[in-house]
């Protein structure tokens, strides 16, 4: 594979359900070894969602943009300020680039709007998960 070709798009699966609570639904998160341990049966009995997404690591100059974005003068010195809420917003809006939401049996296309209209917890899970796939394990830095 040459470094030119797109690289192949990376799967994060995130698990979840929503527990009743008084007159509200609450959104909970479901631990991945717990979730992935269950049969099919038994998350659709638990009511346990998955959300598929696919994400794309960043070329030069995506990373380059999103350093930009986050990096702002603060001063008429030219010393520069990192933001790590934009940075984080960057990355997720540029490297999420597909999932599995559906409104009323109709796809929803993955877009900024889309991003962050999710709840907080959904998208700060899915960086989360996203920066640890990216990162080199032991093993891989052994190589």
């Amino acid at each position: 594979m040459s470094l030119l070709e797109s690289p192949s798009l990376i799967e994060v699966h995130l698990f979840y359900k929503f527990v009743q609570k008084d007159n509200s639904r609450k959104l909970v998160i479901i631990d991945d070894a717990k979730a992935e341990g269950m049969t099919e049966e038994e998350r659709i009995e638990k009511e346990i969602e998955t959300l598929s997404t696919k994400w794309a690591p960043l070329s030069w100059k995506e990373q380059n943009d999103v350093m930009t974005l986050a990096s702002k003068s603060v001063s008429q010195a030219g010393e520069r300020e990192f933001n790590f809420l934009l940075y984080r917003d960057g990355i997720i809006k540029r490297c999420l680039k597909e999932w599995n939401i559906e409104v009323d049996n109709n796809a929803v296309p993955v877009s900024a709007q889309a991003i962050d209209q999710l709840p907080a917890a959904i998208i700060g899970k899915l960086y989360d998960k996203f920066e640890k796939v990216m990162d080199y394990t032991e093993d891989e830095l052994k190589n």
